[in-house]
């Protein structure tokens, strides 16, 4: 698959606007997460008010408890499934109030349910601790949704905890679909990507590189498909799969990998590649209008993968 380095008009205006503010990789941990905030607050768009929402505490087991945030529709489709939704920041930043907005316009896209899930972070809580919450925050929301099912979402860092819970429970039936925006799915690899895109598009390979080492400090551990999708034994029987790369991104390659993965195992395979854009674009959409449009195509790909199931 080919690509251009040219970014979109929109994306290009963003990326000059931005020009010499330090990379993630040069602050604190605190400071790291205020920027994340505090990026969210200044280029995603206003929260969608017509979505209600609602404020809960998961009991995952032991005395360890997660926070969530239910998002309810209008006109929801009562008998659909339940998106289980885990936010991307590179396993160390990112909150449920950073991606409020986002969660709104997928459950109104979508008209389902949505559960966004605040996992624990590195590098205070190390692999596989996200791992761990993310699989027990949806075992818990499959209860409550019964035959409904869940579908697995998320974006980078998110996308990937999505795509290996969705490889752990895929014999249970219960996940219903994956969607999948610019994952990390491989944190022992490095596709042509992470040099091609190295510098210059928001997200740096040298800013993945320190998530990954907060994230999974144990080289030995990274080939291990609960942190690396990509590297499973198989993709057999996993269900329906939507997901989106981004033409200008280090995680391009492996995404387009675990597409082709899925698709080579029969999973029925809906890919979305954006050219010129860069990773992030879920969180950008009011300083990158273009990038609405493309989030909307992940909505729809999903409600005609759940039509095939």
């Amino acid at each position: 698959m080919t690509h251009s380095k040219v970014p979109a008009a929109d994306v290009r205006v963003f990326l000059d606007n931005i020009a010499g503010q330090p990379p993630f990789r040069s602050l604190s941990v605190v400071d790291a997460r205020a920027a994340v905030r505090a990026l969210a607050a200044a280029v995603d768009l206003p929260a969608d008010p017509s979505v209600e929402s609602e404020d809960i505490v998961l009991d995952i087991g032991g005395t360890r408890q997660l926070s969530a945030r239910v998002y309810v529709p209008p006109g929801i489709a009562k008998s659909g499934p339940t998106i289980v939704y885990f936010h991307g920041g590179g396993w160390t930043t990112g909150d449920l109030d950073s991606y409020d907005s986002l969660c709104r316009s997928i459950a109104a896209g979508t008209k389902l349910r949505l559960v966004s899930v605040d996992y624990r972070l590195a590098p205070e809580a190390t692999f596989p601790a996200a791992y761990e919450d993310a699989l027990a925050a949806t075992q818990l929301v499959l209860a409550a949704a019964g035959t409904r099912g869940v579908i697995v979402a998320g974006d980078s860092a998110g996308g990937g905890l999505a795509a290996a819970v969705a490889h752990e429970l895929r014999s249970d039936g219960g996940v219903r679909a994956q969607l999948l925006l610019y994952p990390v799915v491989d944190v022992a690899g490095r596709g042509g990507s992470y040099s091609e895109c190295a510098a210059g598009y928001l997200l740096e390979a040298a800013d993945m590189e320190c998530f990954i080492d907060s994230y999974v400090p144990d080289r030995a551990q990274r080939r291990d498909w609960r942190c690396s999708p990509l590297r499973a034994e198989s993709f057999e029987r996993l269900p329906p799969l939507v997901l989106l790369t981004c033409g200008l991104d280090p995680l391009r390659d492996e995404g387009r990998s675990y597409a082709a993965s899925c698709a080579k195992a029969g999973v029925d395979v809906h890919f979305i590649e954006a050219p010129g854009h860069i990773h992030g674009i879920a969180m950008l959409r009011r300083a990158i209008p273009s990038s609405q449009g493309i989030i909307d195509r992940a909505c729809t790909g999903l409600m005609t993968a759940l039509g095939n199931t």
